[in-house]
């Protein structure tokens, strides 16, 4: 059996603990808001509610970034505002993502106002295939450029500047890909 180093230990008890002070609220659900088949509407509901709760200093990046990762699917998401000044603070939705001939997807996307571009932003999306990673670097992220390994476990792909996919090799005929882009 290996031995755990303290890092590693460290970071199982933070995941499943949670950063103290992190919570401003005794309320866990102070700020979070679920929305269910956001993808059905004429309009933006993600970047509607936002907009509702305060957000304004990022509502261009979460229209953009929500319509993209949602729009044409089934949809479900949580959305992570703060009580106090939201258009000052980051905010984060997670979502289900079900598109027609694709797996189901959890997606996430963060945005953070004030930087030196406005609003930075950045999403990802994880994945679970029934087929091998070779072949989904193949089918769905072709024109990709392999980037090498990650550590042991991992290969990454290139599809853009800011933008690389993860393929983590589930069995030997499964994979799990994460997609990360950041808008610049």
């Amino acid at each position: 059996m290996r031995k755990l180093g303290l890092g590693t230990a460290c970071l199982a008890l933070a995941c499943g603990l949670g950063l103290p002070g992190a919570h401003a609220a005794d309320n866990p659900d102070a700020g979070i808001q679920h929305l269910r088949n956001i993808a059905g509407g004429a309009t933006n509901q993600v970047a509607t509610q936002m907009f509702a709760s305060g957000v304004r200093k990022c509502a261009e990046r979460v229209d953009l970034i929500s319509n993209f990762l949602t729009k044409g699917t089934q949809s479900s998401a949580l959305l992570f505002v703060p009580e106090r000044e939201p258009d000052n603070m980051m905010v984060s939705i997670s979502a289900e993502v079900q598109a027609e001939g694709v797996p189901r997807a959890y997606a996430s996307a963060t945005f953070s106002p004030n930087t030196a571009i406005g609003c930075g932003a950045i999403y990802e999306t994880v994945q679970y295939w029934t087929e091998s990673c070779k072949d989904v670097a193949a089918k769905t992220f072709k024109g990709g450029r392999p980037g090498g390994p990650l550590g042991s476990e991992f290969s990454i792909l290139t599809i853009g500047p800011w933008a690389r996919v993860f393929l983590i090799r589930a069995t030997s005929t499964s994979c799990v890909t994460i997609k990360k882009e950041v808008l610049k």
